[in-house]
């Protein structure tokens, strides 16, 4: 009889860890739920307690408003001295909430049971757990050559940036970021502070913000030199955020873009990263829709990029780095076929935070993606290009004219090094 009852024993556990093997399905409406029905199990750093709600594309303006109206309500009153059973911390009694076009979003803070009751309402597509995000810079040196140098030139080891004068001229580049130090001498007055989702600190308290915006449109620094720039801060002093704040900061680049009509005027730069999100790859469709041409860093794990977001976002120009001393892939760099252009990002010299006149170094594909940023305002207001999948195809045909290619690169990954047509 032992015997038998311990077979069975060891049966129900081998069948129980099995079970626990198998790849985890989509939740489904109806199910029964230990906790709450979330998309991304399996992301790293998530927020206890913090959801992204994402609406079905079909329900109608008006049913979604009625419902986040009802959601407001409850948490206001709910969420009163409420504290997370996993941190301990107080939840919060204010709901986001997200439109561009016919994508809509929340987020919240809420117990088990309202996320339960909310996903069963028939507008609600999923729900995802909020996760943290980190900006992809490296590390910091102190003093190296500027990346400009290998985006005109055939050939590693050129001496001078060749462009044209035109230099992004009447072109936007919104920055989510850290914020920008806008009174630095590099900017010209031309770098403005849009918003801020992360703390009361209207400047950049880090660094990282104004280190990528120098490099896209600097006067000495930066590659499309006559553009403005836009913070929309969305990261703090340490570097990191969260998926809902970055979308967050999306959504008031749809809306501002689009208030101030700079469709096809616009580029955004995100050179940050966290878990795959498909919320935040989502939201960049809406970056589209508005006319704005999206840059994002492919993330510095030396990992495929599919595996993080928005580096995995399929409408976004994800950009890789290189060592443009040898034209090798960097050793951090992120790869895979997600991954649509590389460019320089070690030890690329631009803006501190300082002084107005500081500068730094840094290293990563946080580094890479504002060259690319750049490089998309300079072709927009060069070749007068509107449409961003136009932007994006332009930029792969100048690399692909070049007879620049990546060095020991990982295979399924391209091979194009970002070019600004006036080749040395």
């Amino acid at each position: 009889m032992a015997s038998r009852i311990l077979l069975s024993l060891v049966a129900f556990v081998s069948l129980f860890l099995f079970a626990a093997a198998l790849p985890s399905p989509d939740p489904r409406k109806g199910d029964f739920f230990l906790g709450v029905p979330i998309s991304n199990p399996d992301a790293a750093e998530l927020i206890p307690n913090r959801y992204i709600v994402v609406y079905n594309t079909n329900a109608t303006s008006d049913a979604i408003t009625a419902h986040q109206n009802s959601v407001i309500k409850a948490v206001a009153k709910r969420n009163i001295g409420k504290r997370s059973p996993t941190s301990g911390r107080l939840l919060s009694t204010k709901v986001d909430t997200f439109a561009m076009g016919t994508w809509h979003a929340m987020a919240l803070e809420a117990d088990d049971r309202m996320m339960n009751d909310i996903f069963t309402a028939e507008e609600v597509n999923y729900i995802e757990q909020d996760a943290v995000v980190r900006l992809t810079a490296q590390q910091t040196e102190t003093s190296a050559p500027s990346g400009l140098v290998r985006l005109s030139s055939e050939t590693t080891g050129g001496t001078s940036y060749v462009f044209d004068s035109t230099a992004g001229a009447g072109i936007t580049v919104y920055v989510v970021d850290t914020g920008i130090r806008t009174t630095h001498s590099d900017f010209e007055g031309r770098a403005t502070f849009g918003a801020n989702f992360i703390s009361n600190v209207q400047t950049d308290d880090n660094g990282h913000g104004s280190h990528v915006s120098g490099t896209i449109a600097g006067a000495k620094f930066g590659v499309a030199k006559k553009a403005n720039l836009v913070a929309v801060k969305v990261l703090g002093a340490d570097g990191s955020g969260t998926n809902s704040g970055v979308i967050a900061g999306m959504n008031f680049v749809a809306s501002n873009a689009t208030a101030q009509k700079l469709s096809g005027k616009a580029v955004m730069n995100m050179s940050l990263g966290g878990s795959r999100s498909t919320a935040v790859n989502q939201a960049i469709n809406g970056i589209i829709r508005a006319g704005v041409t999206p840059v994002v860093a492919a993330g510095n794990e030396n990992q495929d990029t599919a595996n993080t977001s928005p580096g995995s976002a399929a409408a976004a120009i994800t950009v890789g780095a290189i060592d443009q001393t040898t034209d090798a892939k960097a050793s951090f760099s992120n790869f895979g076929a997600g991954v649509d252009i590389f460019a320089p990002g070690v030890k690329v010299q631009s803006v501190g935070i300082t002084s107005d006149t500081a500068t730094n170094t840094l290293s990563g594909t946080s580094m890479a993606s504002p060259h690319i940023a750049g490089l998309a305002a300079y072709l927009m207001a060069l070749e007068n290009i509107t449409d961003p999948t136009a932007v994006s195809n332009r930029i792969k045909a100048l690399a692909t004219a070049s007879t620049a290619r990546v060095k020991n690169n990982v295979r399924g990954t391209t091979n194009l090094i970002a070019n600004n047509g006036f080749s040395a």
